[in-house]
């Protein structure tokens, strides 16, 4: 057996050989050093490298626009340069001064208070990380990140929400006297109607007065014998009595206050407890009440008490738009249908019309073309306030001279929408 030789793969010339190898790894480590320099001065955040007695070794460019120092006033320095002094930290909401001791554990510490070169201190969100070096000892990789502008925009942003906060508390206060004062001025409203509705009251209540008086009186003149001519004429003072008891009823619910009692309600039958007073008024003056309702008519969820006081005041505009026009006689209109899960109601009546300006202010607060002492304005506002609170509208179409339609569209039940 043949015993293999070894052969040598060393060079001729050992010491060219080293020269050459040792040219080689100078090389890659000289190129690997200067691309992982450029990345260190290039990147982003400001990075600090920090021996182990806390003294700067390097930074990079993003670090010298951060601090205001120059690499060669901050190397060799300890960070302790960039700690604020005592009472600037403060101005910034307590924040944590720069030093050295956050640099003994490893993790991020956020708010951070550092002091530039020119004596204004920052806010940074520091980021520290051990790197331990071959034979120098452990480094310590210090990221600053500027959030000096950031925390500058929450703070404005918390002081606009107690801003907003606060005008949201204001609104709801505004909106709680509101709705006071839109109870009272529809209160007020009634009262108005009521005194619209007077004439037409003394009236119906006089003429029952007249035929118990005259039948009491003749009572008195007659023989005590003649029972069943009392017993008639007694039936005659009871049925005036009953008379003025119903309107006296009608104008108690008319006057009390009403209350947000709402149920579902027949559109049709509140139209003609609305017009129980008002019909003789227009039947004075010569104008004619036509009802086109639809029968079974969809219900809606509402107070009762405030969609007759939307009919009336729509009704008495319309009798004194007629009544302006010094004919005599007119002709209003009232008309249901349902139409889907709304209702509609017109009222439309052949009066003096309003020009174009006038209806663009019809349902203002306080607007009115009647004269003074004849109204005071709150009828059709209080009417659009209450039809919009049941998410229902109302609109008008009108022409000079051509009479006035007022159209009424109320939802079945708001709560659904």
């Amino acid at each position: 057996m043949r015993t293999a030789k070894r052969r040598s793969i060393a060079p001729a010339n050992p010491t060219r050989f080293g020269a050459e190898m040792a040219a080689c790894l100078g090389a890659v480590t000289s190129s690997e050093s200067g691309k992982y320099q450029a990345l260190f001065d290039q990147a982003s955040d400001a990075i600090l490298l920090v021996d182990g007695e806390g003294k700067v070794e390097d930074l990079n460019h993003a670090a010298e626009e951060l601090t205001g120092f120059l690499k060669s006033e901050l190397v060799g320095q300890s960070v302790q340069k960039l700690r604020p002094l005592p009472g600037q930290a403060m101005s910034l909401q307590r924040a944590r001064p720069m030093g050295s001791e956050l640099l003994r554990a490893p993790g991020t510490v956020e708010d951070v208070a550092l002091l530039r070169k020119d004596g204004y201190p920052r806010l940074v969100e520091a980021s520290v990380r051990h790197v331990q070096a071959q034979s120098d000892g452990p480094t310590v990789l210090l990221l600053l990140r500027d959030v000096s502008e950031k925390k500058r925009l929450e703070r404005e942003l918390l002081t606009k929400h107690s801003e907003l906060l606060n005008a949201y508390l204001q609104l709801e206060k505004k909106s709680a006297e509101m709705q006071a004062l839109q109870e009272t001025l529809v209160q007020a409203g009634k009262m108005t109607a009521l005194g619209e509705l007077a004439t037409g009251i003394a009236h119906e209540l006089n003429q029952p007065l007249q035929v118990i008086r005259g039948f009491a009186q003749e009572l008195q003149a007659l023989p005590d014998a003649d029972s069943a001519t009392r017993a008639g004429h007694l039936k005659e003072i009871v049925t005036g009595v009953d008379k003025m008891r119903s309107i006296i009823d009608y104008l108690r619910g008319h006057v009390r206050k009403s209350v947000e009692g709402q149920d579902w309600v027949d559109v049709n039958q509140v139209l003609d407890e609305s017009f129980k007073m008002l019909e003789r008024q227009l039947q004075a003056r010569g104008i004619q009440l036509q009802r086109h309702y639809q029968p079974s008519l969809t219900r809606v969820f509402a107070n009762p008490v405030q969609l007759e006081q939307v009919f009336i005041n729509l009704g008495t505009n319309a009798r004194d738009a007629i009544e302006s026009t010094g004919r005599g006689s007119g002709k209003i209109e009232v008309e249901t249908q349902s139409v889907g899960d709304f209702v509609e109601i017109r009222f439309r009546d052949d009066g003096c019309g309003m020009p174009e300006k006038t209806r663009q202010k019809a349902f203002n607060p306080f607007f009115t073309t009647k004269e003074v002492g004849k109204g005071m304005g709150l009828g059709l506002s209080l009417s659009y306030g209450i039809i919009t609170r049941l998410q229902g509208s109302i609109l008008v179409e009108s022409e000079l001279g051509k009479g006035t339609c007022f159209t009424v569209r109320l939802p079945r039940d708001y709560r659904e929408l």
